[in-house]
């Protein structure tokens, strides 16, 4: 329909130009800057142009017109200002309420209507309204590289509802709209980099990238040099490659938080607003509550988003001053745990139980001979790890069990001073096999027992020899398992002194909730062995571990090995992060060091894997300093989401655990 690409569809039948020049602009501005810029911007091609009746410079409907009556009136007014006979767009600015805009459709005073600022649950609201004559044709959000809105869009595709992007270049800093804290978009080194190869700016890559994903975008400035490089987004296109690293970008930061209307809403604290006409334009409870980063209230807050209550956060700050929230990022532990263990180098587990917080990982890909198991763990034991991390599934239990007890023979360590983990595999998780199970594994390590023994993943395969059982047709085959009846025989195994701890891992949040809400329960699980590092932080789920005293303990925590059957080779390397680059070099550290103590500071046990002495050796320096709280919020911002360890093999059983959130 359109050969240059440069418009899209609508559900409607209308077309809109996939590139706006958006005319919002800062306070500063005079109004009659944007008579200007929109003549030049229309001069040099744009033909779709933004505005809004909040901009004061005259289209959008906003927030203090959303009762039925006033919506027409706001849109000839509108309509006045501009003089013109109708917009081809009129969209609810932000959904503080929401009303059907379909009478102005009829009445010839726009072609096309839309939304604003919804999310998905709004647009739902609207599109099962009884009686839908329209749906809505777009939904105008902010969407740029830091928050790309993939789910949303996605959303947005299926119900053929067009995704207008808005603060696509991240750039504009209002104080009264935006956090200034949130790095420069278009300052990131990426899009820089794509930028210099193809000759462009990033601003155009940016604006590019959104276009060859299917989404409208609003380019707005009023520097006329910039209108018109902006309007040469179609003069190249980005590679897939190109697009994939710039999805890589998403760190879900929100530029536009609008936290204005919680000043609005705070005159609205538990009262319903009705008017003579029984119309009711708002229903608001507000729940204040301390919320900071130390106590996120993310549970309460998803609970209250459920149910369109609004958070209020009071305390935001912290209430006992600077000193106390850098010894809470000191030690995320209790202050009963940092007593009983000066060093901060165990937590205590919720039998009683104390794990070091620093671990050594074992595993090695199978090309790795199994008597470097042995050396390397020797070696880990002579530097300070008293925490060692093996499985079943990683074959080099009698390895790495014969280390432990060689170190033990030349008095380097005694037993006691050692906490070892083993795993139990898929294919032993029928209640009846777990206990064989453990025994195999304490026999290849010729120790009476270990401190803790974790489920390893909650697909069950089939029972046997084989690993990883397959089908004629290379697919896994699937058992069928009650993990509840799983638990209840480990438990049993920390009854015979088999094991002292007992725990899970892969789990998420609402296997842990399967567990912990079984009748019956003798003992809750002491941890939950993750993948976490910055590119995936696991603050949700880190949240709900430590309301339920469940420790978080995270492997994959330097996200470095690249492993071909179990990991993405195109995901980013973690420690080449420019992020966690230069707070190392501030603190005269690796970036793999950096990555650890962030996990030790969050209250998160961390496995430090490497068969490599010098870096083993330099692993356990995580303890020699201690990261700034600037320097954890850093780290903090790099989260992407992005998981190195998808174990794709458990895709298509019902308790594969990653297609939930957390």
């Amino acid at each position: 329909m359109d050969p240059k690409g440069q418009r899209a569809k609508l559900n409607d039948g209308h077309f809109i130009p996939v590139l706006g020049f958006g005319t919002a602009e800062v306070k500063e501005a005079a109004k009659s800057e944007a008579l200007e810029v929109t003549k030049f911007a229309i001069e040099v091609g744009f033909r779709h142009i933004d505005c809004a009746y909040v901009y004061q410079n005259e289209e959008q409907l906003w927030c203090t017109f959303l009762r039925p009556e006033l919506v027409r009136p706001a849109l000839e007014k509108s309509l006045k200002n501009l003089q013109l006979d109708y917009v081809d767009l009129y969209i609810i600015h932000f959904p503080l309420a929401t009303k059907a805009l379909e009478k102005c459709k009829d009445a010839g005073l726009t072609k096309s209507i839309g939304v604003s600022n919804f999310n998905h649950k709004q647009l739902e609201k609207i599109l099962n309204k009884p009686g839908l004559k329209y749906k809505p044709v777009c939904n105008q959000v902010e969407c740029h590289p830091y928050l790309n809105q993939s789910k949303l869009l996605d959303f947005c595709k299926s119900h053929d509802i067009v995704l207008v992007a808005y603060g696509a270049l991240g750039s504009q800093r209002v104080k009264e709209w935006v956090n200034l804290n949130h790095p420069v978009l278009l300052e990131d080194p990426v899009l820089s980099a794509i930028a210099k190869k193809h000759k462009q700016t990033p601003a155009l890559v940016a604006l590019r990238y959104q276009i060859q994903r299917g989404v409208v975008v609003l380019a707005k400035s009023y520097n006329k040099k910039r209108i018109k490089e902006n309007i040469q987004v179609f003069d190249f296109e980005l590679t897939p490659e190109d697009m994939k690293a710039i999805d890589g970008l998403n760190r879900n930061i929100r530029y536009y938080e609008f936290l204005v209307y919680l000043k609005l809403l705070i005159c609205l604290c538990h009262v319903n607003i009705t008017f003579s006409n029984n119309l009711t334009l708002f229903s608001v409870d507000i729940l204040q509550v301390e919320c900071h980063p130390y106590l996120n209230q993310s549970k309460l807050l998803d609970f209250c988003k459920s149910h369109d209550i609004v958070l209020l956060a009071c305390g935001v700050l912290g209430s006992q001053g600077v000193k106390n929230a850098k010894e809470k990022y000191q030690s995320a532990y209790s202050v009963e745990q940092q007593t009983m263990d000066p060093k901060g180098q165990r937590v205590k587990l919720n039998d009683g139980h104390f794990i070091p917080v620093l671990g050594f990982g074992t595993f090695a890909p199978p090309e790795v001979p199994k008597s470097e198991a042995l050396e390397v763990t020797k070696f880990a034991i002579e530097v300070g790890f008293r925490h060692i991390d093996s499985a079943h599934l990683y074959q080099n239990e009698e390895q790495v069990g014969q280390a432990i007890r060689s170190k033990i023979a030349d008095g380097t360590v005694k037993r006691e001073d050692v906490f070892y983990t083993s795993k139990l595999w898929s294919t032993s998780l029928r209640p009846e096999l777990v206990r064989p199970a453990l025994e195999k594994s304490l026999n290849n390590l010729q120790l009476d027992y270990v401190d803790l023994y974790i489920i390893h993943f909650p697909v069950a395969l089939k029972p046997g020899e084989a690993l990883f059982p397959k089908d004629e047709n290379g697919k896994p085959i699937f058992d069928s398992v009650d993990l509840c009846r799983t638990w209840e025989a480990l438990e049993k195994c920390k009854d015979a002194g088999l094991t002292k701890s007992i725990g899970v891992s892969n789990f998420n949040h609402k296997q842990l909730e399967k567990i912990l809400n079984k009748p019956g329960l003798k003992y809750k699980p002491v941890c939950n062995q993750v993948e976490c590092h910055p590119y995936l932080n696991q603050s949700k789920l880190l949240d709900f571990c430590k309301s339920h005293d469940i420790v978080l303990v995270a492997y994959g925590a330097l996200g470095s090995q690249r492993i071909k059957e179990w990991v993405n080779p195109n995901l980013p390397f973690l420690l080449e992060d420019p992020v966690l680059s230069a707070i190392a070099k501030k603190h005269k550290q690796t970036p793999a060091v950096v990555a650890l103590r962030y996990q030790i500071q969050r209250g998160v046990v961390v496995l430090a894997k490497s068969y490599n002495k010098k870096r083993i050796k330099e692993n356990i320096q995580v303890f020699d300093f201690e990261l700034t709280p600037e320097d954890m919020k850093a780290i903090d911002g790099l989260n992407r989401s992005i998981r190195y360890n998808e174990l794709l093999l458990g895709v298509g059983h019902p308790e594969y655990p990653f297609f939930e959130e957390y």
